[in-house]
């Protein structure tokens, strides 16, 4: 599991849903929880919290993709590759910070991914949990 610290910058709720914007790496990450300030103690303006999301939902994007409905985006660096026959494990750095990345091997190829090739994560905001600080 990934897992990146961040910091809630605002909330939009109604009908009990909340879209939840962090900054997290300097980057505003949105996220939709089925809660509101009003149900949810670690919903709350200026607190700390952690994002996390499964090595399997984070896309990788050559740099220049275009317009994308996928508004969570990581610039990063390829630190290491590790092509199986049906998944390949890619290891990323963003700002000091190691996230993990699990496609196919097969989209690996495609994209001619190499280790220090520069990248985007991509991470739907609906694969995202929120973990309450201690």
């Amino acid at each position: 599991m990934n897992r990146l610290k961040g910091t809630i910058q605002k909330i939009t709720s109604h009908e009990g849903i909340s879209l939840v914007n962090i900054e997290v790496l300097n980057t505003l990450f949105g996220t939709v929880v089925l809660d509101t300030p009003q149900t949810c103690n670690y919903l709350g303006l200026g607190k700390s919290i952690t994002v996390a999301f499964k090595e399997t939902e984070v896309a990788i994007a050559l740099p220049n993709i275009g317009e994308i409905s996928m508004a969570n985006q990581l610039k990063c660096k390829i630190k290491s590759i590790q092509n199986g026959k049906i998944l390949a494990k890619i290891e990323l750095t963003c700002k000091g910070e190691t996230l993990i990345s699990i496609i196919t091997s097969n989209s690996s190829k495609r994209l001619n991914l190499k280790e220090n090739d520069t990248v985007i994560a991509l991470i739907k905001a609906n694969e995202i949990s929120l973990i309450e600080e201690d």
